[in-house]
C-alpha cells in the first residue's frame, strides 16, 4: 500500500478507494485539479496509479493516520511478499533428486528438508523479483535500507503463507545478502562458498565423507589436485567415477571431494604442488620480523627501481604518458631517501647514479646494501662498485627470490605512493591490481586536463618535491620524529667517506677488453654509442699512442657522468694488472660546410687529416731503414728473379758442370749472399 518512488512515500490509489479513503474516480479529479501529484501512472495488468503521500490533503491525511492509526512510514518498510512468492519447480526438482554422499536421494531420507529449501529458493527468487523493481524505479535507493526491508519484511509473512512456503533463511541483514548473492546471482563469498541451489543445503548434512575416504581413495584424490591442470570439483568427481568400479572404491559425490580437498592439511599441500611456490609462499610461508630499531643511520641500504605513477605530457596520440621509472636507495633505519635516479630506463647506469648520489648526501659507507635480483646488478662492474661502497666488514647482497623478508624498499614504495605520489591529481594510481579505489587514477579528469600535465623535465622537478615531503614527514604513527631527524641521529659505526674516495670509487671498469681501432676507441653504455680519441698535451691527434696501441685490446673505465668528456684506458700486463695507458677524450667531429665552420675549425680539421700520412710515413720510413739494413728489397727480388728466367732459359745449352753449379745457387743463397 505504501511505497517510495522518486525517493517520496507513495500510496497507492485502489487501496485507498478500498478503504473509503476516497474513491478513484475523485483521485482522478483531484490530480486533474492538480491537487494532488502522481508519481507512477496506472493501466495495464497488475498496474497501479501511485499518488505521492504528502500530497495528499490533510483531512485524508488524518483519516489515515488518527483514525485508521496507521503509520505510513513505517508500513512503507514492510514489503508484502506474499503476492510475489510462486513455486520454484526446478528448485524443488533439483533437492528432490539431490544425491548424497551415501548414494540416496535428499527427498528419500528427509523429505522435510526438500519442502524447506525449495521454500528458501522460492523466497529468494521474490527478493530479486521485488529488487530488480525497485531499483529499476529509484536507481539511486539505499541499498543497506532496502535489504534492511527486506529482512524485516520476509520475516513478517503471515502463517498462512509460510504453511505454504516453510522457508528458514538468516534474520541478520548481512547474512539474507550473502544467501542471496550466492544462491541467486551465484557469487561466492566468505559466509557462503558454494552457489546455486546447492548452497542452499546444510554443509553438514549427511556428511560421513571421513569415513568413506580411505587413505588409498585420499592419496588418489590429493595426486589429481595437485596436478597443474586447474580441475574443478565436478571434473574430479567424473574421474573419480571411471576410477572407481575397477579399484573397488565406494561412491563419492562431489560435496565430499570438495570437503576433503579443502581441509587445511590438504590445501596447502595442493596450492604449493599445482599453484607453485608464489602463491604458496603468499599463504603459508613463515616470515622473520626485522628489528629496525636496532640499526642506526648508514647500517642498511637498500635500493630498488620503480615505475614513477604520475602522468606527464608527451608527444603521442593521446598526448600523454606514463613512462618515467625511478631507481631509488634508502637508508633502512630511517626511511630516507638519500639518491635516486629518474629516467626512462632501469640499467646499471640508473643504478650508478642512485647510489653515487647517496653516497654524496651521506658521506658515509653502509654496512649493508642489498638489492633485487635484476641482472645489472649482478654485472661485474656493479658488483666491483657495491664492494667499494660498503663498509669495512659489511656486505653487499641480493635479496633471494620467493623469500618473504624480501626487499624492505617494497614496503616502502607502497607508503610512498599512497602518502605522496598519491595526493598529485596527475598519479595514474597504485596498479591495476589495486582493489581499494582510492588506490585508482581517475583518468577521466586527468584525460580533461591533459594541457596542464607536466612534461617530462618538470614532473622530475615534481619528484624532487616529493622526495623533500617524504623525507621530512613523520617516519610511522608511532612517533613524532621525521625521517631526516632519524637519519642525523647520532651513531659510533659511521665510516666516513672523503672526497678522493667519492671520486675514485665511481670509476667502473668494462668487463671485457675492447680493441682501439685507428678511428678510436668505440663504446656503447646504456644502450647509446660513444666513441673516444688520445690526444696530446695540445689537443691534436696523438701520434705516438696511435702507432702503439691501434688494433690492440685495452680496459675501459669510465664515470657514467662524464661519459660526454673522457675516459681512461689500461692495458694487462702478464700478470693481468691493469697499467694506466691514457685519458681518451670523445672524438673531434667536422662539418664540411664552411660557413658553419667556427674559427680555428679548418685548421684543426688540416691536422687531423694529416695523421692518416703521418702515421703511414712513419711506418714506410721503417721499411726503408729494415730495407738497408738488410739489402732485402722489392727492387732487388725483381732483378734477381729475372736473372734466373734468363739463365733457365740458357740451361738446356749449358753443359753439366754448369747446369750443377747454377743449381747449387738457389734464390734465397742468392739473395742472402753478402
Amino acid at each position: 500500500m505504501f511505497e517510495y518512488y522518486g525517493n517520496a512515500l507513495c500510496v497507492r490509489a485502489n487501496w485507498l478507494d478500498k478503504i473509503g479513503v476516497i474513491s478513484l474516480a475523485n483521485m482522478r479529479k483531484l490530480f486533474e485539479r492538480d491537487q494532488v501529484k502522481r508519481s507512477k501512472n496506472g493501466g495495464g495488468l497488475g498496474g497501479y496509479a501511485w499518488y505521492i503521500y504528502e500530497s495528499l490533503p490533510q483531512r485524508f491525511r488524518d483519516i489515515i493516520e488518527h483514525d485508521l492509526q496507521i503509520d505510513p512510514y513505517e508500513e512503507s518498510k514492510v514489503i508484502d511478499f506474499a503476492k510475489y512468492l510462486k513455486h520454484d519447480e526446478n528448485a524443488a526438482a533439483f533437492f528432490s533428486n539431490y544425491e548424497l554422499e551415501d548414494g540416496r536421494f535428499l527427498s528419500e531420507v528427509n523429505a522435510a528438508a526438500v519442502d524447506e529449501y525449495a521454500a528458501n529458493a522460492s523466497v529468494l527468487n521474490a527478493i530479486k523479483v521485488i529488487h530488480d523493481k525497485i531499483t529499476a524505479a529509484n536507481p539511486k535507493i539505499n541499498k543497506g535500507e532496502l535489504w534492511s526491508r527486506f529482512s524485516s519484511s520476509i520475516h513478517k509473512i503471515s502463517e498462512d503463507v509460510r504453511k505454504r512456503y516453510p522457508f528458514a533463511l538468516p534474520k541478520t541483514t548481512v547474512a539474507l545478502r550473502c544467501r542471496y548473492e550466492a544462491c541467486v546471482l551465484e557469487i561466492a563469498n566468505k559466509r557462503y562458498k558454494i552457489t546455486g541451489y546447492e548452497g542452499l543445503i546444510h554443509s553438514n548434512y549427511c556428511n560421513d565423507h571421513r569415513n568413506k575416504i580411505t587413505d588409498a581413495i585420499g592419496d588418489w584424490l590429493m595426486a589429481y589436485k595437485c596436478l597443474p591442470i586447474n580441475y574443478s570439483y565436478y571434473e574430479l568427481q567424473q574421474l573419480y567415477l571411471e576410477a572407481r568400479i575397477e579399484k573397488g572404491w565406494s561412491f563419492l559425490s562431489e560435496g565430499a571431494i570438495h570437503n576433503f580437498l579443502t581441509k587445511p592439511e590438504n590445501v596447502r599441500i595442493w596450492t604449493l604442488a599445482s599453484e607453485g611456490t608464489d602463491e604458496y609462499n603468499k599463504k603459508y610461508a613463515h616470515t622473520l620480523s626485522k628489528d629496525k630499531n636496532r640499526l642506526f643511520p648508514n647500517a642498511h641500504w637498500a635500493i630498488d627501481g620503480t615505475k614513477l605513477d604520475a602522468v606527464h605530457y608527451w608527444d603521442t596520440t593521446s598526448k600523454m604518458a606514463a613512462v618515467c621509472k625511478i631507481n631509488v636507495v634508502i637508508d633502512v633505519y630511517s626511511e630516507k631517501i638519500l639518491g635516486y635516479s629518474f629516467s626512462q630506463t632501469e640499467n646499471h647506469v640508473d643504478h650508478f647514479i642512485a647510489l653515487r648520489m647517496s653516497v654524496d648526501t651521506a658521506g658515509a659507507r653502509p654496512y649493508l646494501f642489498s638489492y633485487d635480483s635484476q641482472s645489472a646488478h649482478k654485472s661485474k662492474r656493479m658488483q666491483e662498485l657495491y664492494s667499494k661502497v660498503i663498509a669495512k666488514g659489511g656486505q653487499h647482497y641480493n635479496h633471494k627470490v620467493g623469500r618473504k623478508t624480501g626487499a624492505p624498499i617494497e614496503q616502502l614504495f607502497n607508503r610512498l605512493q599512497q602518502q605522496v605520489i598519491m595526493k598529485r591529481w596527475f598519479t595514474d594510481g597504485q596498479s591495476i591490481k589495486s582493489k581499494q579505489s582510492r588506490s585508482k587514477a581517475n583518468l577521466d579528469f586527468i584525460k580533461e586536463n591533459r594541457g596542464a600535465l607536466p612534461s617530462f623535465t618538470e614532473l622530475q622537478k615534481h619528484w624532487e618535491i616529493m622526495v623533500a615531503e617524504w623525507n621530512s614527514s613523520v617516519r610511522s604513527k608511532k612517533t613524532s620524529k621525521k625521517r631526516n631527524e632519524f637519519y642525523n641521529t647520532a651513531t659510533k659505526y659511521t665510516q666516513e667517506l672523503d672526497t678522493l674516495d667519492r671520486v675514485s670509487m665511481f670509476w667502473l671498469n668494462e668487463t671485457k677488453a675492447k680493441r682501439y681501432y685507428a678511428h678510436g676507441m668505440p663504446l656503447t653504455v646504456a644502450g647509446e654509442d660513444y666513441l673516444y680519441e688520445v690526444y696530446d698535451e695540445n689537443g691534436n691527434v696523438d701520434i705516438d699512442f696511435q702507432l702503439k696501441y691501434v688494433q690492440q685490446n685495452l680496459i675501459v673505465s669510465y664515470d657514467p657522468e662524464y661519459l660526454d668528456d673522457y675516459v681512461a684506458l689500461y692495458r694487462l700486463n702478464d700478470n693481468k694488472e691493469k697499467v694506466f695507458v691514457a685519458y681518451a677524450e670523445k672524438k673531434r667531429r667536422h662539418i664540411e660546410v664552411a660557413v658553419l665552420k667556427q674559427p680555428g675549425e679548418h685548421a684543426q680539421t688540416l691536422k687531423d687529416i694529416e695523421v692518416r700520412e703521418k702515421v703511414r710515413a712513419h711506418d714506410w720510413n721503417a721499411y726503408m731503414d729494415i730495407v738497408e739494413r738488410t739489402g732485402i728489397s722489392r727492387e732487388a727480388l725483381i732483378e734477381k728473379q729475372n736473372n734466373f728466367e734468363f739463365a733457365a732459359k740458357c740451361a738446356a745449352f749449358a753443359t753439366k758442370e754448369e747446369n750443377l753449379e747454377t743449381d747449387s745457387n738457389s734464390l734465397f743463397d742468392q739473395m742472402t749472399k753478402r
